[in-house]
């Protein structure tokens, strides 16, 4: 398979539309675009690996490089890559950078209520303690694929001491904190990223803006519209029922 360029680094937040751009970024790129589903989906440990040695600063420029290489990336949206904005700024000098944006509020009510509650299930004491649901999710894989969201997720940002405990540990502090954290955020990447690399964009804009910026034509079918609001929360009360359901079974 030939080589593809390195051309988009997404730097919005999850939960901004950016399971739509990825579904978008698919169709007119001729790489992939990596989002958090990606880690999910991987047959490999490369994700896993590599994301976990990612947040504690434990990669290099080279490796960085290498990553984006084997996963034939044309560009990256949502959390992980997000979360390194400035590091993938640096080491790729030509590529462009793309900021989702959102209501502030109404982002913050999505978070809460989508991807805080399948970590936190997922992750929590219940699910934790629970010695036959850890057979299932080591049997399956799907432990450790949880544990990167969570780490991430946590993690430290480039806003630094402000936000200890990143963008879930914003978001658990109430709306209040969680929407100085997105507009932070926000005016951090403006400042920091030149005009002419950068577009803040919503997805409700559709193509235009994103295929005037990244130079490529308008495909002729709508802009895909994935809400996948309503898939997670019917994961959360999957995922609910399973770690009741092994107790119980533990129990008897």
């Amino acid at each position: 398979s030939c080589e593809v360029d390195f051309v988009l680094i997404g730097a919005g937040l999850p939960r901004t539309g950016t399971m739509s751009t990825y579904t978008a970024l698919e169709k007119i790129l001729p790489g992939k675009c990596h989002h958090m589903a990606r880690v999910g989906t991987d047959k490999t440990d490369r994700n896993v690996t590599f994301w976990l040695k990612a947040v504690v600063g434990d990669v290099t420029d080279e490796e960085w490089r290498q990553f984006v290489k084997d996963e034939r990336l044309s560009a990256g949206v949502d959390y992980p890559v997000s979360l390194f904005w400035r590091d993938l700024v640096r080491i790729y000098p030509n590529a462009k950078v793309l900021l989702n944006d959102r209501d502030p509020v109404r982002w913050y009510e999505s978070v809460r209520n989508t991807i805080l509650q399948v970590v936190g299930v997922s992750t929590g004491p219940l699910a934790r303690f629970n010695p036959l649901l850890q057979l299932v999710m080591f049997v399956s894989g799907r432990g450790k694929v949880l544990v990167v969201p969570k780490t991430l997720c946590y993690a430290e940002t480039a806003l630094g001491s402000a936000f200890p405990r990143g963008m879930f540990g914003a978001v658990e502090d109430g709306q209040e904190e969680a929407v100085k954290f997105f507009n932070a955020w926000k005016a951090q990447v403006i400042r920091e990223v030149p005009a002419d690399r950068l577009l803040v964009w919503q997805v409700k804009e559709g193509w235009g803006p994103l295929c005037s910026f990244l130079g490529l034509p308008v495909p002729e079918e709508p802009f895909p519209n994935v809400n996948d609001t309503p898939s997670m929360l019917q994961r959360i009360g999957i995922i609910k029922k399973l770690v009741l359901g092994t107790w119980a079974v533990t129990a008897v």
